[in-house]
């Protein structure tokens, strides 16, 4: 039997936002001057050749040694959880499965297609090296064959720079899915990314773009229903070097109709702009941080767990705009108002500076800082599912 997923008609018409450089929806910004200062060319020319140089003679033994430094099992998807659990698995760089608890009249049923709860992908790059073959080279296990993944609803996408949307990795999911699955997921992007994927060979009502804020009632027969909720995050997007922000970028929120269970995927983001390659709270002031995330939290929060990047922070005064240190993770948690977090976007491909295992190290220092349990805020191996009770 084909759990048919469909969408319940939007309630509200698109309204142009902030963020929207002219009236058609083809040309962004970040609008939060406070935070963010324009990433371009230039900081990537000041930084490409250095990162280069550290590609090709890399003295990072946890990088070089990253299939035995970065722990990974063999996933199982939270089977041996419970039914009524919100699991979520961390496959790698952003990528990451979320289940939502089974339904309440499922649970005492048979061990049958309706025992789960609705499934989401973020940003699958299952492949072992990015950009068509040739860019970066996965360093870590890649501890899932598309093959072995289960049935997928629905699969959201961040941004469409190449580490988060990987048109290989799409192609054979949807292909594998339709095979095992009989149905493809619906495919979820922010505004004017359908060209991207347009070479999928999908229908074109299975492929929703959403402009931040924006929502989608999803249902999947017998199984759920979900609302997916496009929200802000500070970044950029660009698949060449003549369209940089002609997409949207975004994170996502999930919450779902059966239970209390509601996730929060941060992707890929920034939360400020440093001057000084510095980690510490008082060089980056509240009043200097991005407030979207405190928007996040106020209309849709709290969340019962979010997937918040700490990686690919270095140096801190080119990539604080587009990319959280775990110092501003942690404040991007309560901002949020996530009440569990793990954390993604490391340990994966070696993207900048930093030693490929100081986010994880400068994870536990941050939560101190801010006043956290260890427990709050995690990192797992690739592989891993963990449960939460709602």
């Amino acid at each position: 039997m084909v759990n048919a997923v469909s969408i319940r008609p939007p309630k509200t018409e698109r309204v142009k936002g902030d963020h929207w450089l002219n009236e058609k929806g083809t040309s962004f910004e970040n609008p939060w001057k406070v935070s963010f200062a324009n990433f371009g060319a230039k900081d990537i020319a000041s930084f490409l050749p250095g990162m280069l140089w550290k590609h090709f003679t890399n003295k990072d033994p946890d990088a070089k040694n990253a299939k035995t430094t970065i722990p990974y099992t063999k996933p199982t998807f939270g089977s041996n959880l419970p039914l009524n659990q919100l699991k979520v698995t961390w496959l790698g760089h952003a990528v990451s499965l979320i289940e939502l608890p089974t339904k309440e009249e499922n649970l005492d049923a048979l061990k049958g297609p309706n025992n789960r709860g609705v499934r989401v992908l973020f940003d699958p790059v299952l492949t072992d090296v990015i950009f068509h073959g040739v860019g970066q080279k996965r360093l870590s296990t890649n501890p899932c064959k598309i093959e072995e993944l289960p049935e997928v609803d629905v699969i959201a996408i961040s941004h469409n720079h190449y580490d988060h949307l990987d048109l290989p990795s799409l192609k054979a999911i949807f292909n594998n899915q339709q095979l095992k699955y009989g149905k493809k997921p619906l495919l979820f992007l922010p505004l004017n990314n359908y060209h991207v994927v347009s070479g999928l060979g999908l229908e074109r009502e299975n492929v929703i773009e959403l402009d931040w804020f924006e929502e989608r009632d999803i249902v999947v027969d017998g199984i759920g229903e979900i609302k997916l909720t496009c929200t802000p995050s500070q970044h950029s997007a660009a698949r060449s070097g003549w369209d940089k922000d002609n997409s949207l970028w975004s994170s996502w929120a999930i919450k779902d109709a059966n239970s209390n269970a509601s996730v929060w995927f941060g992707g890929d983001t920034g939360y400020c702009t440093m001057k000084v390659d510095s980690h510490e709270l008082e060089d980056s002031p509240e009043e200097k941080t991005c407030p979207a995330f405190k928007e996040i939290g106020n209309r849709l929060g709290p969340f019962t767990v979010g997937m918040i990047p700490i990686g690919a922070y270095e140096p801190r005064t080119v990539f604080s705009p587009v990319h959280a240190a775990p110092i501003d993770s942690v404040r991007m948690f309560k901002d949020t108002k996530c009440q569990n977090a793990i954390g993604i976007h490391w340990g994966t491909f070696q993207m900048t500076y930093e030693p490929f295992l100081e986010p994880p190290q400068r994870l536990k220092t941050a939560i101190e800082k801010v006043g956290l349990e260890q427990d709050d805020f995690v990192v797992v191996a690739l592989g891993e599912t963990k449960g939460y009770d709602v």
